[in-house]
């Protein structure tokens, strides 16, 4: 079967699916969101997310992490799954961190400094203007900065938690330059799924001034890895977990459990319990912030399968070590006598596991069962635009993850226009004649101007 990916160079979600796909060496076309490839994009499209793969038969998938799931299904060797249930659960565990945490990193330092936004605005343009240019070049740079520094309270990080995604970031990358400098993929010698979505996301902040100093300083072998990770091969077999224990280890134990865990866990009890904001304390003061739906739904599949591996020894171990365990099970409620029953968000609901089958299949009965919810959240929230079509690709957040999609409810953000998860956002600036035809990239994650893997949209992919 032959694929066409829609996605731009600006959104992280893209830029994990079309390394993913390259690896797998499925047939497909690349095709940038441009001004002139929105119009076809839109056919496909029912959401304003990007990456969209859109099958032979004109069926569209957003999603980047159930899609994967679903590919690896199909086609299993080579492999981007590690045999060892142990290193596949804690590969879903980095997924889910670059989906939905590092995203607000690339979001941030994309759109919080002015030297990074204003060559953000500039690349977006660039890349969404292919063939002619628009009228005022200088006022649609300024409307998608405008628009994308908009969305910085949407992802959280327009205020101290914004220091706090920092602080991991710069952590994160010593250790995993320390990681890198033993093994050449992060479980050994082959790709796996928190390779290609880590690179996504890492990839992205290599084009941005601040964040590509921190990289060029602290990490030359994560620089080495992420040119790699452009169309990656597989040397080897996957390592064995005692292995990679030495470098993995602090990897979780001082940057995910530091950081990243809290946050979720945190996230997904308040958006359970129904809560409109929770403080968390992982920075100077604690801070207070309003539940993500997105990064609450994905992060409760992640503690599924979490509780269904605690039989691993090896697996509990790791994460007992790593002082992770206490984040990835649901903690112990306190009975309240007649209390009233606490309604569940839809948004928050669990996703049944997909079985094996057809890429079309699964994802249809996933984008089936959950179409309701969007809509009637939409219509609550009614009158929010899409953005911006440029401004969709200059993002660079959230995927599916990404913050964007609790923007937008869809997929992964787009930059301007990016996930935790918003619409087709993907840093790109706003432009004149496209306001508002903006995607978000972000899912499963964050990935432009409100675009994300559903989310970040809040991010996620």
């Amino acid at each position: 079967m032959t694929y066409r990916l829609f996605g731009a160079e600006t959104s992280a979600y893209s830029t994990k699916m079309r390394s993913y796909l390259t690896y797998k060496s499925f047939d497909f076309d690349w095709v940038p969101r441009t001004q002139e490839s929105e119009s076809e994009l839109k056919r496909f499209s029912r959401f304003a997310t990007l990456p969209v793969l859109v099958t032979e038969s004109g069926y569209a998938v957003h999603d980047t992490t159930p899609l994967i799931e679903a590919l690896e299904a199909d086609r299993p060797e080579p492999s981007a799954t590690p045999g060892d249930p142990a290193l596949a659960f804690l590969a879903c565990v980095l997924e889910e961190y670059a989906d939905s945490w590092l995203a607000k990193a690339v979001f941030h330092y994309r759109w919080s400094r002015k030297k990074d936004q204003k060559i953000a605005a500039q690349r977006a343009i660039d890349e969404y203007y292919v063939t002619s240019q628009p009228d005022d070049r200088k006022a649609s740079e300024d409307r998608a900065i405008e628009t994308m520094t908009g969305q910085l309270k949407l992802m959280q990080v327009d205020g101290e938690l914004g220091d706090v995604v920092e602080k991991s970031f710069k952590k994160f990358v010593k250790l995993f330059d320390d990681h890198l400098r033993k093994h050449l993929f992060i479980f050994g010698d082959r790709p796996s799924i928190a390779d290609f979505a880590i690179a996504g996301q890492l990839i992205q902040m290599l084009k941005d001034p601040t964040p590509a100093k921190i990289i060029e300083k602290d990490g030359e072998f994560v620089a080495k890895w992420c040119e790699f990770m452009t169309a990656p091969t597989a040397s080897g077999p996957f390592a064995a977990f005692d292995d990679l224990k030495e470098t993995l280890t602090p990897i979780f134990a001082e940057d995910l459990a530091a950081f990243f865990l809290p946050w979720a866990a945190e996230n997904l009890e308040s958006s359970l319990a129904g809560a409109e904001t929770f403080s968390l304390a992982i920075g100077k003061e604690p801070l207070t912030l309003v539940p993500l739906r997105s990064a609450a739904r994905s992060f409760r599949e992640l503690r599924r399968k979490f509780v269904s591996g605690q039989t691993i020894e090896a697996l509990k171990a790791f994460t007992d070590t790593a002082g992770a365990t206490v984040y990835l099970l649901r903690p112990q409620r306190v009975e309240q006598p007649q209390a009233a029953p606490v309604v569940t968000d839809d948004a928050v609901e669990g996703e049944a596991s997909e079985g094996a089958g057809n890429v079309e299949g699964r994802s249809a009965a996933r984008e089936e069962g959950e179409s309701g919810g969007r809509k009637r959240r939409r219509r609550r929230r009614g009158g929010r635009g899409r953005g911006d079509a440029a401004g969709t690709q200059a993002s660079g957040a959230g995927e599916e993850s990404s913050e964007t999609e609790d923007a937008a409810d869809d997929g992964e953000p787009v930059e301007a226009a990016a996930d935790d998860q918003v619409a087709m956002q993907d840093d790109a600036p706003a432009a004149d004649d496209a306001a508002d035809d903006v995607a978000v990239d972000g899912d499963d994650g964050s990935d432009g101007a409100a675009s994300a893997d559903d989310a970040p949209a809040e991010e996620r992919s």
